[in-house]
């Protein structure tokens, strides 16, 4: 009797564990208007709307049961349904993308992310189709004007928005449908900058500030524009007061590592200082200089494409003024 009232209690706090879990689920990442060159999902392609993605992130420490858990877009249509047994680890990582083509994609994700696709075929299909008000037909996350809701049905429960841009095509603009949802852009509407036009990046939840921003400005940098799987700690203030000012010199480790054949080196300065930025073999002979300029306080995103160099440990330095740290990343082709 009593192993099995033990095994009942155990049973009812698993089940409570899965349940309040929910809590702990964020949506963290939105990547659209896909730029030249781009290839998010890894199939080898670029795909305007079916490289697109939705990333979802399980802050708690114990799973969370996405059975049934829907993605709704701007119009109100579902363009994804979590299937049933879609359990989410603990600080795991779930992304979505329009579509995916070869059964190969994603594989430079960190143990453990859920990979999902809206659409399996072999066209840009993306998140859609879906009817806008105009009566135009939209298969994609829209550049200038949408919205992300991640709904659990089965309670009628909103457990994250993030409405996105503002397009003065529409009958009515984008705007938030749950109390708590999060509004990040729209012209002259808001503080700081906006996300109105062709911005070609990613926005993401800012583990720092708990805030969202943009990943890059790809105006001024096209090396980087998503960031699945890690949550970056600053991004170009979008919903933010001020711009976070790193008090100290900070080289991270590159993501991802192992790498082939590109990857993203970050780093923060503080105060105006002249940076350089160069890669070495492990003979320590220079094969690339990243960056050489003068820069002021902040935080710093840059790739390198190692393509032509064979595989091997490579060490990158960064030298601020008369400071040099280092740190060993490794090529796998």
């Amino acid at each position: 009797m009593k192993t099995r009232l033990l095994s009942i209690a155990l049973s009812m706090t698993m089940l409570c564990m899965v349940t309040n879990a929910q809590s702990g689920l964020q949506l963290t990442e939105i990547l659209y208007d896909i730029p030249s060159g781009a290839d998010p999902n890894g199939d080898g392609t670029r795909q305007p709307a079916g490289d697109e993605f939705v990333e979802l992130y399980n802050s708690s420490n114990a799973t969370i049961d996405l059975t049934g858990y829907v993605i709704i877009e701007r119009e109100g249509v579902v363009v994804f349904t979590f299937p049933v047994n879609t359990l989410l680890g603990a600080k795991k990582f779930a992304v979505v993308f329009g579509n995916a083509i070869t059964p190969t994609w994603g594989t430079s994700f960190p143990a453990g992310t859920l990979k999902f696709s809206h659409y399996t075929g072999t066209t840009d299909q993306g998140f859609g189709p879906a009817t806008t008000p105009t009566g135009s037909v939209k298969t994609n996350l829209a550049s200038n004007g949408d919205r992300i809701m991640i709904v659990n049905p089965l309670l009628a429960d909103t457990v994250a928005e993030v409405a996105y841009g503002y397009d003065v095509t529409l009958v009515t603009p984008v705007k938030l449908r749950w109390s708590k949802g999060t509004y990040i852009a729209g012209a002259k509407s808001v503080k700081g900058d906006t996300l109105q036009g062709q911005i070609r990046q990613s926005i993401h939840l800012q583990t720092s500030t708990g805030k969202w921003g943009r990943h890059k400005d790809i105006a001024k940098d096209t090396t980087v524009n998503y960031s699945i799987g890690f949550l970056p700690d600053v991004a170009t203030a979008v919903e933010q007061d001020a711009p976070v000012v790193p008090n100290s010199i900070v080289l991270k480790q590159n993501y991802p590592n192992p790498f082939n054949p590109s990857t993203t080196i970050t780093f923060e300065i503080a105060g105006v200082q002249n940076v350089t930025l160069k890669v070495y073999d492990i003979a320590g002979k220079e094969v690339a200089k990243l960056l050489d300029k003068r820069l002021g306080g902040g935080v710093y995103f840059t790739n390198f494409d190692a393509k032509n160099l064979p595989s091997g440990s490579y060490v990158y330095t960064l030298k601020v003024g008369n400071h040099e740290v280092s740190k060993v990343m490794s090529l796998v082709k």
